[in-house]
């Protein structure tokens, strides 16, 4: 049995690397912003005791939203509070706080920037669990080993999400867990949704509101072959009411014994979703740069973006269809396991993520759509018999990923660079190695 904790330290060595590469190595563009005050995060030098000078670090424009809950949880029950409708997610953020001053405290430590390292910590704890479940997922169809498991989550660590994430405290990095989730629960085929799995669900619907569609996705998948049955909308209907208990409990505990008022920024604020009801009603509230609030709109807004998302992921894109393309050229009757939960649940969210009524650039997209070229990828590595051909691929993935440059990038182009050359020709190899390995299985 592995012991994945062990892996966890391992991470943050690989977390130093992409420090290194994205801030001091000059490979890429270290920017979040690119100009644009609206995309919200930007560069900066900090000075760290009297060696470490000039130290570059992201400076996100609503990080003292998410400083204050993780240094003060009570902040999250306060009437204005931004981020109210993600309290486990700052508890997280909170317990890891406590846990790194402690640490400092007791080790007479004076650092000033004890909040980025607590952050630092957090979102690789986020990374190791999506790891985790995703090793947790495959391993009963795949005979998987610490080297898989570590390349794994090396996968998850390119995917720019997290690559460029690791350093703010934005909780998008919550997108690719709550796919995890669904791929776990819908990869077990003894694992059907009762009161404890809804109430899971519900209790992360507290971490990330889109958990909602995971567990509806969860929902439809488990039940499709009985979907037109009465008892089917009967039993899961009590069970939605179980997901929702949890929240129930949360906003009645601001309002009936804080006596206070519940506030979701995602709503009132930028108006996501809720400006369908706006639309019904033939108004129009929210109006920005970003904004596409009638129909269809909002669809040509969201699929100007998706085109966007093809050129910013092209490389691991072709990857994954040249990939597929030599195996099947190799191997007609290769059949891919877990195929049908990746697709069934990146469409689910392609689809929910198109009435957000808010497109800034790439992101949304790349909640579903970016995800699953990253779970194909892992799903084409874990096929493979050989450490050969998981090494090829391993190794390909990451010369296409390392230089992408932040997806506010406003120039996305297909510029090739050596390490884009380099990615294209472990394709190459993977095919003579594949068509070696085929010819020597078939003469044995």
């Amino acid at each position: 049995m592995i012991k994945k904790i062990y892996v966890y330290p391992l991470s943050i060595i690989f977390g130093m690397f992409f420090y290194y590469i994205l801030f001091s190595s000059n490979l890429i563009t270290p920017d979040y912003s690119f100009g644009n005050p609206q995309n919200c995060v930007e560069i900066v030098n900090y000075n760290i005791g009297d060696t470490l000078r000039d130290y570059k670090y992201p400076f996100s424009c609503d990080q003292d939203f998410y400083y204050s809950g993780f240094e003060d949880f009570s902040k999250v029950f306060e009437e204005t509070y931004n981020y109210q409708a993600r309290p486990l997610y700052i508890l997280g953020g909170y317990v890891m706080y406590v846990t790194v001053s402690s640490v400092e405290s007791l080790l007479n430590i004076d650092f000033k920037f004890t909040t980025q390292l607590a952050i630092f910590l957090y979102q690789l704890v986020i990374i190791n669990s999506i790891t985790a479940i995703l090793f947790n997922s495959f391993k009963d169809k795949f005979k998987l080993r610490i080297f898989d498991y570590i390349s794994l989550l090396i996968f998850v660590m390119l995917n720019p999400i997290y690559k460029w994430g690791l350093f703010v405290p934005s909780h998008q990095t919550s997108t690719l867990l709550l796919i995890a989730f669904f791929i776990y629960f819908s990869s077990k085929k003894d694992i059907e949704v009762n009161e404890r799995i809804a109430f899971l669900f519900g209790l992360f619907f507290l971490f990330h509101r889109s958990f909602l569609v995971s567990y509806l996705a969860l929902v439809l998948f488990k039940n499709i072959k009985q979907i037109f049955k009465g008892k089917t909308y009967i039993r899961n209907g009590y069970l939605f009411i179980i997901f929702l208990l949890p929240n129930l409990i949360y906003e009645s505990f601001i309002r009936f014994i804080l006596n206070r008022s519940t506030y979701d920024a995602n709503t009132e604020y930028w108006g996501q979703f809720v400006w369908l009801y706006d639309f019904i009603r033939g108004k129009v509230r929210y109006e920005s740069e970003w904004h596409c609030v009638t129909i269809p709109e909002n669809f040509y807004c969201y699929f100007k973006d998706f085109r966007q998302m093809i050129l910013y992921i092209a490389f691991p894109l072709l990857l994954v269809v040249l990939f597929f393309a030599v195996d099947y050229m190799v191997n007609k009757k290769n059949k891919y396991i877990y195929l049908q939960n990746i697709l069934f649940i990146t469409v689910c969210l392609f689809l929910f993520w198109s009435l957000i009524g808010w497109y800034p650039p790439v992101r949304f997209n790349f909640y579903s759509i970016g995800h699953m070229v990253t779970l194909l990828l892992i799903l084409i590595f874990i096929s493979q018999v050989t450490v050969y051909e998981k090494s090829i691929i391993l190794i390909s993935s990451i010369f296409a990923y390392i230089l992408i440059p932040h997806w506010n990038h406003p120039e996305i182009n297909l510029g090739i660079n050596i390490f884009g050359t380099y990615s294209l020709l472990g394709t190459f190899i993977y095919l003579i190695v594949k068509t070696y390995l085929k010819s020597n299985k078939t003469k044995a």
